[in-house]
């Protein structure tokens, strides 16, 4: 198996050094691991580079784009590091980091939609501190249900055990038969099940929904259509937004401030509608999203004989500002 990212910086010497250096020194020790993990491989530095090259070369000038790309090297590095302290900090530690460095935005949304007894889907994205989600609303004694796949047993037995010091239950996607009838089980025991709209190596394309996605048109997945589809558990959107000072915003919306607030809307289904604002997140903030190197993949995805790339005119779908 070749060396990625997440397994160079497992190594064991590594956590040994983790450890030794405690929370504040790790992420130094490990932003050091991560220039050293590019500069050698690099035909995934150069992936990454040429992905968000494409994506913004019609929106931005060169010397924005290359400001741009330091930044998301920057911001997949500190997504590992969030998965450090997310996996290895104790519970009291972590509580403590998540109580000085998060605040959440749109709280009541969550309030409200679980107030109405089916469940809650919580979509989220690759992006920010996606990592401190599940965490932070289990500390704040919100009933959360996660959906993971591990690449080692270590990663697995350490997730569980933070998952039950935070009161969060975990579907193994790697040892769950039917994903979806546990997901529907959660859901009715009215908890938040938290997934993602942008788990490309997962991607299910519906043949007939076709989207705009990051200047390609794509066959949209299927997936957030056919949970919402077969359940009345409430939608709503929330992001772990990262900012430069080591704080964190968990930013919730509802569906049906999304409805109102999105531009053409009513004409999209729910995973539309969900994908395009987590879009709206990776133009405004980039180094916030670490998928880049997957954004080829994409290209699977197009509808046979037409040309991936966007024109130029579509607009990207925000929200407005009325």
């Amino acid at each position: 198996m070749s060396l990625n990212l997440s397994s160079f910086l497992q190594w064991r010497f590594n956590i040994l050094i983790y450890k030794i250096l405690g929370l504040r020194f790790t992420f130094y020790y490990i932003n050091i691991l991560g220039k050293l993990y590019f500069f050698l491989k690099k035909n995934e530095n150069q992936q990454i580079k040429k992905a968000i090259n494409t994506v913004f070369s019609d929106h931005k000038h060169p010397f924005e784009i290359r400001s741009l790309t330091k930044n998301v090297f920057r911001g997949i590095v500190f997504h590992y590091y969030e998965k450090f302290v997310n996996a290895f900090a104790t519970p009291e530690a972590l509580k403590t980091f998540l109580n000085i460095h998060v605040e959440g935005d749109g709280m009541t949304v969550l309030e409200k939609a679980l107030a109405k007894g089916n469940g809650v889907l919580l979509v989220t994205g690759h992006y920010g501190g996606l990592e401190f989600i599940p965490a932070f609303l289990g500390g704040k004694n919100y009933p959360v249900t996660i959906v993971a796949r591990f690449s080692s047993n270590r990663l697995r037995k350490l997730c569980f055990h933070q998952a039950d010091n935070f009161s969060v239950k975990v579907i193994d996607g790697d040892h769950t038969p039917n994903i979806a009838k546990a997901i529907f089980t959660n859901l009715r025991e009215n908890r938040i099940v938290i997934t993602q709209c942008d788990e490309i190596d997962e991607w299910r394309p519906c043949r007939h929904n076709k989207i705009h996605f990051l200047g390609q048109q794509i066959h949209l997945d299927k997936t957030i259509n056919l949970l919402s589809n077969r359940s009345a558990s409430a939608i709503v959107f929330g992001v772990m937004h990262r900012n430069q000072q080591f704080r964190y915003k968990f930013i919730v919306t509802s569906w049906e401030e999304m409805a109102t607030r999105f531009q053409r809307s009513r004409d999209m289904s729910i995973g539309a509608v969900v994908l395009k604002l987590m879009e709206y997140y990776i133009y405004k903030y980039p180094e916030g999203w670490y998928q880049w190197k997957k954004y080829q993949t994409l290209d699977l995805f197009a509808p046979s004989g037409t040309d991936v790339k966007a024109p130029v005119s579509i607009p990207v779908l925000e929200p407005s500002t009325a």
